[in-house]
């Protein structure tokens, strides 16, 4: 038991057996809560660990009676183990100053709990949890997106859709597929109440009715975000609610995609919606497709966005998880990704001359793009010389795809 103050609630226990309580109370009788409450800490906690037991007891009491449903059982039990001295061992072993202020404290709770209390008070279930679980893994779902009065924000730079665009998009339908359900268990008292979140597959492709749309023939959609790109899922509450308000339809029902619980899944919420972010914009960008496409920058390329590339390009492979070799002390070892951090700053600043050189000597440049810009390639005005490919992203999963993409159209 972590503690950190001498009143009744400043330890670890006290503070997890709070929001036992809250469920103890707010989903049964007093009675009944009580009877959850002692069968859960007695396989938990041993009456003869007398700290244990005074922080559970003692924030039992204090939490009753600060919501007047506390029994004169708990109460007198709680005052008999204050007048015994039960659990002060520790406190008197960690010295007078710190045992005295424990009994002030101790004081002050028994003067409280003997205090007339107030009326019962209703104790809210939490309300940050979902216990429902929405449609059937499998389950092919049409919602309606709302784009009306909203600006186009989408989480990247992605090609500008003027807000007329967007705004036709109004009550066009987007499909999903619930695939998978996150399960969170978290109370002792309650085990079977449990927090869930969807996660839904998002395809590409908008359409004016449910009626519209042939499940057999859909593709993956595309967040297009940086690291993610390609990635088709999102998590959402396990709440009916926001696809009541999209009047969502069940359109049939497939075999689930796979799904393995990792970081590739966006947490979207569809009410989201304020002047800097709306949902519908991620929605809307991630379910039409861009061309990827090369455009000449006639204006060139500033010196600080270059140095940023080239920093990207020559670090790309740098490992944060190295593991120090056998037979190599700390000191080496740190003394090897210092020397390995210069070799690599040596090699950018090359580079970043060799390519002002390349730029000055009438080299072309061309912004690579798709939804957004990925990166530059600089090719020398000299025909059969090599393009160089500057990426944005130092993890880009697509970075070969790309390179011989670019490739490709230039050497045409």
């Amino acid at each position: 038991m972590g503690t950190w103050s001498a009143s009744i609630t400043g330890n670890d226990t006290a503070l997890d057996m709070i929001e036992e309580y809250r469920i103890a109370f707010s989903y049964f009788s007093v009675e009944e809560g009580l009877q959850k409450l002692d069968h859960f800490v007695r396989q938990n906690f041993d009456e003869s660990d007398e700290d244990e037991w005074c922080a559970y007891f003692y924030s039992l009491a204090d939490y009753m009676w600060k919501h007047g449903i506390l029994t004169d059982e708990i109460r007198d039990k709680a005052i008999q183990m204050v007048d015994s001295g039960f659990g002060m061992a520790a406190w008197n072993e960690a010295g007078q100053s710190i045992a005295n202020k424990r009994r002030k404290e101790l004081a002050k709770f028994r003067d409280r709990i003997s205090s007339p209390q107030c009326a019962p008070k209703t104790i809210k279930k939490p309300d940050n949890i979902c216990t429902d679980d929405i449609f059937e893994n499998g389950e092919m779902i049409a919602i309606q997106l709302k784009t009306a009065g909203k600006h186009f924000l989408p989480g990247d730079n992605c090609d500008p859709m003027t807000d007329e665009e967007f705004a036709s998009c109004d009550k066009k339908y987007v499909v999903i597929q619930k695939i998978h359900s996150i399960e969170q268990h978290f109370s002792g008292v309650m085990p079977e109440l449990c927090d869930r979140t969807a996660v839904f597959f998002l395809f590409k492709g908008m359409y004016d009715s449910p009626e519209d749309i042939d499940i057999t023939k859909l593709e993956a959609a595309d967040f297009k975000s940086d690291r993610l790109r390609g990635a088709p899922y999102f998590e959402h509450r396990s709440s009916m609610f926001q696809f009541k308000r999209r009047k969502y339809k069940i359109i049939g029902k497939m075999e689930c995609r796979a799904y393995k619980e990792d970081p590739l899944s966006h947490y979207l919420d569809l009410g989201d919606d304020n002047p800097s972010y709306n949902v519908d914009s991620r929605l809307v960008a991630a379910v039409i497709d861009y061309d990827l496409y090369l455009k000449e920058c006639q204006d060139g390329i500033s010196m600080d966005t270059l140095f940023d590339l080239v920093t990207h390009d020559v670090f790309r492979d740098e490992s944060p998880g190295v593991r120090i070799p056998k037979g190599m002390s700390h000191d080496q070892f740190k003394a090897l990704l210092l020397e390995r951090k210069y070799k690599r700053k040596e090699i950018r600043d090359e580079r970043y001359i060799e390519y002002l050189k390349m730029i000055e000597n009438g080299a072309k440049i061309y912004e690579i793009h798709c939804a957004r810009t990925l990166g530059y390639a600089i090719r020398a005005s000299a025909s059969g010389k090599k393009t160089e490919i500057l990426l944005n992203s130092t993890g880009d999963k697509y970075a070969g795809e790309l390179e011989e993409y670019v490739q490709d159209q230039l050497n045409d």
